[in-house]
Order: C-alpha cells, then sequence, then structure tokens
C-alpha cells in the first residue's frame, strides 16, 4: 500500500483522467483510473482502493448509482463523487442516505484537491485504528439505521411540512415522548405545554433528524434502567452544546453550514453513550476523575492512559459506519486542534471545541476569566462573543440543575 494512499478514480474521460493523476505525481500515491463504472468495479474485485472518487456525469450509469454498489460491496472505502453539473438536490439526498461521503466540484483549479482528498484519507485512516476492535468486539450487533430515521431525513430534505414530520414522529410513541420532553425542556425555554409540531420547531429540523438517529440507536445497543438517568445528562449536554455553537454562529456575522454545525452536539456524545453502556467501569472512572480534578472528559482520558481509543476516536468510528459525512467526523476528531481541520469548515470547528471547553468548565463551576476566554478562541473567535456565549449558557444550565 502507497504510504498516503490507494485511490481510484472513474470518468468517461480520458483527459480528465490524466489531469487528475497528475494533481498526485509529488505524492506517494497509488493512482488508479476507470474509464467506466463496469471497468471500476473489476478493479475493485481485484484489489480495493481506500478512496474512490466518481464522476456523476457518465454515460453507462451516474456516479451516484456506482457509489451505491460500491457501499454494498466495500462499505469501509470512502466515497466521494466528482460533478460540474447543478445536481444540488440529487447529491445532497446521496450524501443524507450516505451514498457518497463527500463532493468536490469541477473545475478543481480553484481548491487543492489533492490536498482534501489526502486529508481525508489520513484522518479516515485514524478513525480505523484497529485497537477500536477491542471497543467494539463487546458489541453484539451494531443496530442498523432506523427506517423512520431516513423517512425524517428525506422529509426535511424535500422542505415537507412541519405536519408531515411530526406525522411520521407520531408513528413511534417513545420517540413522540422524547421530542417533547426535550422541547419542552428549559434548554429550549419550553412551559411544558408545547405541543410535537412546536416543539419540533423549537428544536430545529437538522437537530431533530439527528436527535432521531442518536435516541434509536441507543435504543437499539440496549439501555438499562440503570444508566437512563445518565443517558439523559449526556444528550441534555449534546443539546446545549447544539445551543451554544447556535449562539454564537448566529451572531458571527460569517457564513457557516448550518448542516454541520446543527448536529455535532448530539452526534459527538456517542462514543461517550457506547462507553456508559458496554465500559460503564471506564466510563464512571473517567466521569469522577473529570469532576475530582475538574478537566474535561477528554483531559481525563489522556491522565487515565486512554490514547488511542479515546471517546472522539470511539465517536467517529461509530459514526463512520453510519456514513456520516466526513465533515462532521474531522471536526470532532480534532476537538482543540481546529488548525487540523479542512480550511472550510474551520470556524465551525473553533466553535465547536470553544463551546464544548466552555460547557465543561461552567458544568464544574470554573470561573470564566479573560484568559480561559483567550484560550477558547483558537486565534479565530472574538473574545466578547465567547463571553457573550458563556453568560448565555451558564443562564440555562443553571435553570436546567
Amino acid at each position: 500500500m502507497a504510504e498516503e494512499g490507494t485511490i481510484l478514480i472513474v470518468d468517461d474521460e480520458q483527459n480528465i483522467l490524466s489531469s487528475l493523476r497528475r494533481l498526485f505525481m509529488c505524492h506517494d500515491v497509488d493512482v488508479r483510473t476507470a474509464n467506466s463504472a463496469e471497468e471500476a468495479l473489476e478493479m475493485l474485485a481485484e484489489r480495493p482502493a481506500e478512496f474512490l472518487l466518481c464522476d456523476y456525469k457518465m454515460p453507462d450509469v451516474n456516479g451516484i448509482q456506482l457509489l451505491e454498489r460500491v457501499k454494498t460491496l466495500y462499505p469501509d472505502m470512502f466515497r466521494a463523487i466528482l460533478s460540474g453539473y447543478v445536481e444540488a438536490d440529487t447529491i445532497t439526498y446521496a450524501i443524507g442516505r450516505g451514498t457518497a461521503m463527500a463532493y468536490f466540484k469541477k473545475p478543481w483549479t480553484d481548491y487543492d484537491l489533492a490536498g482534501k482528498i489526502l486529508h481525508i484519507i489520513s484522518t479516515m485512516r485514524h478513525i480505523k485504528d484497529k485497537e477500536l476492535l477491542r471497543i467494539f468486539g463487546t458489541i453484539d450487533k451494531l443496530p442498523g439505521i432506523p427506517k423512520i430515521y431516513y423517512e425524517i431525513n428525506d422529509a426535511v430534505t424535500a422542505g415537507q411540512s412541519i405536519d408531515r414530520i411530526a406525522g411520521i414522529i407520531k408513528r413511534d410513541t417513545s420517540l413522540t415522548a422524547k421530542v417533547l420532553q426535550i422541547g419542552n425542556s428549559v434548554f429550549y425555554s419550553g412551559k411544558g405545554s408545547a405541543t410535537l409540531e412546536q416543539a419540533i420547531l423549537m428544536i430545529g429540523l437538522t437537530t431533530i433528524k439527528d436527535m432521531v438517529l442518536m435516541y434509536k440507536i441507543s435504543e437499539g445497543l440496549g439501555v438499562s434502567a440503570a444508566v437512563e438517568k445518565e443517558l439523559a445528562k449526556i444528550f441534555a449536554a449534546g443539546l446545549v452544546l447544539n445551543k451554544a455553537m447556535e449562539h454564537y454562529l448566529v451572531h458571527s456575522g460569517e457564513k457557516y453550514s448550518k448542516e454541520i454545525s446543527g448536529t455535532l452536539g448530539i452526534l459527538s456524545r456517542v462514543g461517550r453513550i457506547i462507553l456508559l453502556i458496554y465500559h460503564p467501569e471506564r466510563y464512571y472512572e473517567t466521569v469522577n476523575f473529570a469532576e475530582g480534578t475538574e478537566c474535561s472528559f477528554d483531559e481525563a482520558e489522556r491522565e487515565l492512559g486512554y490514547v488511542t481509543d479515546t471517546e472522539r476516536v470511539i465517536t467517529c468510528s461509530f459514526l463512520d459506519l453510519y456514513n456520516i459525512p466526513f465533515e462532521i467526523l474531522e471536526i470532532i476528531l480534532y476537538k482543540g486542534q481546529p488548525e487540523k481541520v479542512s480550511p472550510e469548515n474551520r470556524l465551525v470547528a473553533a466553535v465547536y471545541s470553544a463551546m464544548s471547553g466552555l460547557l465543561s468548565a461552567i458544568g464544574k463551576g470554573t470561573e470564566i476569566t479573560d484568559d480561559k476566554l483567550e484560550s477558547f478562541s483558537f486565534g479565530i473567535l472574538s473574545t466578547a462573543k465567547l463571553k457573550n456565549t458563556a453568560y448565555i449558557i451558564t443562564e440555562v444550565w443553571n435553570i436546567g440543575k
């Protein structure tokens, strides 16, 4: 295997394939090319690749159809689509379904396509570290993505009405109760009387979608009554993190992806949920150490010697199995190191890291000094806006106690 990666590029135009191959001339990369979907599948049968880059518009089958086949045959392979055509709805749908995990635009002369691909390969190698097998080996069977998640995702993507989305949720009694509970909680300024439709609006469609995913997956993992209270605390912290990020980003005046930022608070907690359910001794050891020393969960893990199988890596490895977009994985994996994240996601990464730090500090009653705010800015964020958001988090946190 080439040191920097193995890549298969599929396009029906030979000049495009030649141009893409040249992008990697200065790198230790094994680049193979195919002129059709049929040829690509034959090549993969002989020798799989780490990264598949496929053109959308091809004469035999389109790129999405090829990626659907590859997803079934080689679920561990990173799948990306390349397109110069305006097929936004189709590609958004494909990413939402996990068929494509990234999308690159033609022409690629405006950005460093090779750099982005190599960054993805490097990050995914980290996420798929073999030492994580001992964590996942304790799980008898990973729950599949629930059908209701696909239904809600499709409805949100298609811009369907709140009534339609509420109708889907109402078919699941336990899920309806959970959405109402959260919508009526202090974290969303609820007064205990919101309808399901109002709760969905308060929580937000992006958050609802991923909340459904996490809630149903946790059900599938087998949550016992003994950990339900602790699980509720994990979910609550994720919701507060979502709200804190939203507050900062809305007032930042800068462009950002709501699809990415609106999911991080909830999805970033999956590793903690897995530890709680399958490794409760380790989970409570880490929580107790963090509380006793007033440090974060991440810092407690490092002090206790958990280096390669940290909560963040477990989270990303698990989410990768469900084909969650790469942008979300890299932000979670590099928490506290936004400079390692792709430039277009760096603002959201910095806000996620800052809000995670603020939430941890506030939860422990640590004084938020100017020096601490400066450390949370990562040289990117406004300390004044961070201070204002910290005040909001503190108010919500104290009310929720």
